[in-house]
């Protein structure tokens, strides 16, 4: 050990070299899967592996180490005022004059010699200081170790007193940008370390050998560690030069900064391959950071021949108050000046201290319109603008939500809001042992603005013809509830108080009279108040093994068809009110079970069968004329004057089960079960009272479900809906008929979907081996589109402004390739009864088309057949790899009415390597479509070859 005064050589080519940083980008890392990966692939914040090392060879370490220390040694590093330098060689030259030392290092073959200064380390076949010219020499094949970082050459000479060294067909490798990038060349450092130089240098990602690609750029440059340039640049595809660029300049300082944000566009938007090629450039702006706490950014997007879009976007942190959000402003306006479209949107959250917390999403757009129209995004095309809002705070007695939310239909110009929204949920407040009192309040104020009323009927008389003007009107509905549990015991006391208050300007008619004479009145305006409070006691449950008995006491209203008081334009605006009754009641939920021989790999089979029962008994009791008239103004409706209940309600459910035997010789294993078959039945309901009056029936259930599942398909469903009467139900003239309304299906199948059907059935199947992901492949990067307006983590230094056109923003380029086969499959289907088979009930809104010769009128208060075409559609997503480097994906709707596909997005992708190819169709439900070819660096998703066509349907 020798110690070396303050003039001693520093390893300065070393130490600015593993702070210069980055090359090529100055964005943060995007989020990599650094559990799978291909053996031999850099990981992202770890030190190169020893096996990439060796094939780049490129050491990870000095070959050598430093004998240990002894007493001597110790007290010579401890002395103060001298820089300590360690080495070790086999041999040792030193001349000693007046000007200073002459220091000689020389290893042996596999011995090489070593150098340690403040942790940096240079190790090579001979090192050579001349303190008199400042000369540092290493010949031998040095290798320099610091900081994490790796640099090996041919020689190295520096000069301690000018601050200037080169090291010549050097080596080394940097992190940036997520992933290990590689440099050759010959490099040299200034004075002051503030320039490095680099002459015929290479660099690229690939860690090979033989690199997959590299850029080849003629001189380096970097600058004050902040900024590098390099002339000219060219692009290898192995040896195959495939782009030539005079310079390239990049800022390569780490954290937000402000700048020039770097344009978006394709080599086929400088020079177009057909006349009808739109051209499109976007990101032209610039990012501003005027403090630690905001940053800002505008920005313009350009598409030829269609819009232009104004970007700005404000972000806020304020970690020491825990304030974190933003503000964007968006403003796309047409070329043609057909319209414009101005979007603002704001996210905040904050939280004021640990039990109080404010979030707030606001989303608001001028034109719906504009925004639909331009885009070739089938999930915008059909999207809503949504905001919430809500305040939170929890006390020692309770918690007080304060919110609202508010949502704007894209394709329609419908809003619908809900402001405020008040909830006051206190806690149990235990008086006893026995004794709890569990209220709670809650307030809402819902609003749905330009809802479109279709063409309207005018009343008879009023004039011939029908008026067809389409208009829009606005609907309110305020609502108000307390409810106050009690429990005493193991009773249960349930009170609760509500009031709705609603109004509408939407013109609405209504019959009005007895049934003999009946009159329309046609109202511009409608409103109604009703008041509501309801009372009862749940009592201790009985038989609780096995028949699960529940009765219940409670207090209703004298009649089911309307509220406790209520207030409309057919009392004037004054309220009526109605008196009470008691209901008793009773439910029933007992179980039974089958046993079945298995056979296969089924050992055993259960079947169990849920009985869901239930009985209540309210007695007749008469309301007044008024209240009457007030919920049924065309008198029609029996129950509106008296409404007797004797009712009995039975719903089933069913389960089939198998337990699986066991591996064979395997005695440990608990047995697996799985589920066959799961069948729920909807409840149907029978009222012996209403049986009883004449032109009526029991029945009161219209329609019945069916739903089933099943686990030996992943995510399967089957519910379907039949229409039980032609007619309305309650009404001796309505028959008996089943008619299926709506079908809903829906089912996954994958390989292991495959494999384990078929190993349930005995006939095989195995553990398939997972895909190996690509280098740089995201865990679970999405393939669908994703929803726009989100910022993207691999573009620019600052917050990204939402777009409204383009191929879905969701970047293709991170999935892996390689992955097996799966299929998710939706159908839905509606139908209705045609009206021919109704023609026979007269609704209480009259229309000629439900009327003719011959056709005896039985009017069913309330009975509006629905009419229309139906709705058949099935939405499919696919995705398979025919090979290991190529994956397909596909998402598509179909209408089976319209014979058409509503929206189709179909992507083909390559994995080649440190590259990756994607070749992207998408058609949008509004006409508009786009292809996309794009071939992109998964190192640095900037660096890509693309053509990107869209087009947009003529608006009418």
């Amino acid at each position: 050990m020798r110690v070396w005064g303050p003039r001693a050589a520093k390893l300065a080519l070393l130490l600015w070299v593993a702070g210069a940083g980055a090359l090529w980008s100055q964005r943060p890392a995007p989020t990599q899967d650094t559990t799978h990966r291909v053996p031999g692939t850099p990981v992202t914040g770890r030190a190169i592996d020893t096996a990439t090392a060796r094939r780049l060879g490129l050491p990870t370490g000095p070959t050598r180490a430093f004998p240990a220390s002894d007493a001597l040694m110790d007290s010579l590093a401890a002395r103060k005022g001298y820089r300590i330098t360690h080495y070790t060689a086999d041999s040792l030259v030193m001349r000693q004059g007046r000007q200073g030392s002459d220091i000689r290092l020389l290893g042996t073959p596999g011995n090489d010699a070593l150098v340690d200064q403040d942790g940096s380390k240079l190790q090579a076949d001979s090192i050579h200081y001349v303190q008199t010219s400042c000369r540092l020499e290493a010949q031998g094949a040095p290798s320099l170790f610091g900081d994490g970082n790796v640099m090996i050459g041919d020689s190295l000479k520096y000069d301690n007193c000018l601050k200037r060294g080169v090291i010549t067909n050097a080596l080394t490798s940097f992190k940036q940008g997520g992933a290990t990038w590689f440099m050759r060349g010959d490099l040299a450092v200034d004075s002051g370390s503030t320039r490095m130089f680099g002459a015929s240098s290479s660099i690229t990602s690939s860690d090979l050998p033989l690199p997959d690609y590299h850029f080849q750029a003629g001189e380096v440059k970097w600058l004050n560690k902040n900024v590098m340039i390099a002339r000219p640049a060219v692009l290898y595809i192995r040896d195959v030069p495939l782009m030539w660029l005079p310079f390239i300049f990049q800022d390569i300082r780490l954290g937000r900064r402000s700048g020039v944000l770097v344009p978006r566009f394709g080599l086929n938007d400088l020079v177009r391959p057909t006349r009808n090629y739109q051209r499109h450039v976007s990101n032209l702006g610039y990012y501003w950071v005027p403090n630690e706490y905001i940053d800002l950014l505008g920005s313009l997007d350009w598409f030829s021949n269609r819009y232009v879009e104004v970007h700005g976007a404000m972000r806020y942190k304020w970690l020491d108050r825990f304030i974190d959000g933003g503000i964007t402003y968006a403003k796309q306006s047409n070329l043609d000046g057909a319209g414009t479209s101005t979007q603002i949107g704001w996210n905040h959250s904050q939280a004021f201290d640990s039990r109080t917390h404010l979030t707030a999403t606001v989303n608001y757009a001028t034109s719906a319109a504009v925004i639909q129209q331009n885009t070739i995004n089938p999930f915008l095309s059909i999207a809503q603008l949504s905001s919430q809002a809500n305040f939170q705070k929890q006390f020692d007695w309770g918690t007080v939500n304060v919110g609202g939310s508010r949502s704007q239909n894209l394709s329609t110009p419908q809003v619908n809001q809900s402001f405020p929204q008040i909830s006051f949920t206190p806690s149990p407040i235990n008086l006893t042992s026995w004794l709890t009192w569990s209220p709670g309040l809650s307030y809402t104020n819902s609003q749905s603005f330009h809802n479109n009323s279709g063409a309207l009927l005018v009343p008879a008389g009023a004039g011939s013809g029908t008026d067809t003007l389409s208009q829009f009107f606005d609907n309110r509905a305020t609502s108000f509830s307390l409810s106050t549990p009690i429990r005493i015991g193991s009773w249960n006391w349930s009170n609760a108080l509500s009031v709705n208050d609603v109004a509408s300007n939407q013109r609405r008619e209504f019959f009005v009279g007895d049934s003999l004479h009946q009159h329309r009145i046609l109202y511009v305006r409608t409103f109604q108040t009703t008041v509501d409070w309801s009372t009862g006691f749940t009592l201790p449950s009985l038989f609780g093994n096995s028949w699960k008995l529940q009765p219940s006491i409670s207090v209703v209203n004298a009649t089911s068809q309307g509220p406790t008081a209520i207030r409309n334009q057919f009392t004037d605006g004054a309220f009526v009110t109605q008196g009470k009754r008691p209901q008793f009641g009773a439910g029933l939920s007992p179980t039974f079970f089958g046993f079945f021989p298995g056979f296969g790999p089924l050992e055993r089979i259960r079947h169990s069968i849920q009985l869901l029962v239930s009985y209540s008994y309210a007695p007749a009791a008469s309301v007044s004329p008024a209240f009457a008239h007030a919920i049924d103004p065309s008198g029609l409706n029996p129950t509106a004057h008296s409404d007797p209940q004797q009712t009995i309600t039975v719903g089933l459910s069913q389960n089939f089960e198998a337990k699986l035997r066991p591996p064979p010789g395997d005695t440990t294993a608990q047995a697996r079960k799985i589920k066959l078959l799961s069948l729920s039945t909807s409840p149907v309901q029978y009222n012996f009272e209403r049986a009883k009056q004449s032109g009526l029936t029991g029945w009161q259930t219209q329609t019945l479900s069916n739903t089933m599942s099943s686990d030996l398909i992943p995510g399967f469903s089957l519910s379907l809906t039949h229409d039980l009467w032609n007619g309305p139900v309650g009404y001796r003239v309505a028959k008996f008929s089943p008619f299926l309304t709506n079908v809903s299906a829906s089912f996954s199948i994958s390989e292991a979907t495959i494999r384990g059907i078929g190993g349930l059935l005995g006939l095989g199947g195995g553990q398939s081996k997972p895909a190996t992901p690509a280098p740089g492949a995201a865990p679970n990067a999405g393939l669908a589109p994703g929803t726009p307006g989100q910022p993207n983590p691999t573009s620019g230094a600052g917050p990204t402004a939402p777009a409204y056109g383009g191929i879905p923003s969701t970047s293709p380029f991170r999935g892996p390739t390689g992955g097996g086969f799966s299929m998710n499959v939706t159908f839905t289907s509606t139908r209705f009864r045609p009206i021919k088979d109704s023609s026979i009930f007269a609704p209480v809104q009259l229309d000629s088309q439900y009327q003719g010769p011959g056709v005896v009128q039985q009017r069913a208060p309330g009975f509006v057949p629905q009419t229309g075409a139906g709705q058949e559609q099935m939405n499919v997503t696919m995705h398979f790899s025919p090979t290991p480097h190529w994956d397909l994906n596909w998402t598509t709707t179909y209408d089976f009415h319209t014979r058409q596909f509503g929206q189709q997005y179909i992507q083909l992708e390559r994995d080649l390597r440190r590259w990756r190819a994607s070749f992207a169709f998408v058609k949008s439900p509004n006409g508009n479509f786009g292809f996309n070819f794009t071939i992109q660096l998964r190192d640095e998703q900037d660096i890509k070859f693309d053509y990107d066509q869209q087009t947009f349907r003529q608006a009418q």
